[in-house]
């Protein structure tokens, strides 16, 4: 009997899918409320290094040429995976507004459903820098509103709130943006429009 064993880059897909769906919401639900800051810190710390294999995983998959479709659409299901959870979780804790959550996370089922349309079609809708933007503006906002010691969903003044405040502005900002101009590229690929 063979088995399969993924190249580097899928197993670092694998791991931030296994991670985002296993152990953070686990430790955001369970030990974020604690709001003890050096466990804040810690889990936000882990937050990133689950994120990091976003970059490692497609730096060492166009390195050594080991880009498959397979892993290229497990890299953006992952990703969502991760937004997604990550906000639920903070949601069940009171660290987010619900609109907030649900403009991000409807924004990332919407892109998966245009790219699961694109390749149906055997077509593909690339990644785009303000894409990866985004990306980078949404992992920075998840990381502080995890790192956040208030816990009353910044509804005071402080230098963590107007930071978190700020952070959630340009998360928001570029992934309703980058939506718009992937819903755009769709509609002129597809000959909607």
């Amino acid at each position: 009997m063979a088995f399969y064993l993924p190249n580097l880059p899928t197993t670092l897909t694998l791991i931030r899918l296994l991670a985002s769906i296993i152990i953070l919401p686990f430790l955001i639900v369970y030990l974020l409320p604690l709001n003890i800051f050096v466990l804040n810190g810690l889990i936000a710390l882990l937050f990133l290094l689950i994120a990091l294999t976003d970059f490692f995983d497609g730096y060492f998959a166009r390195k050594y040429k080991l880009e498959t479709s397979f892993g290229k659409e497990l890299d953006h299901i992952s990703d969502k995976f991760l937004v997604t959870s990550t906000l639920i979780s903070l949601l069940a804790i009171n660290k987010i507004y619900f609109f907030w959550a649900l403009l991000l996370i409807l924004r990332e089922l919407f892109l998966l459903a245009l790219r699961l349309i694109a390749t149906e079609s055997n077509l593909s809708l690339s990644v785009l820098f303000i894409g990866k933007l985004k990306t980078t503006f949404q992992f920075i906002m998840l990381s502080l509103i995890i790192l956040n010691p208030d816990q009353n969903l910044g509804l005071t003044q402080s230098y963590w709130n107007i930071i978190e405040s700020i952070s959630i502005f340009f998360a928001l900002l570029f992934s309703l943006l980058s939506a718009f101009i992937y819903f755009n590229i769709f509609l002129k690929r597809y000959k909607f429009i």
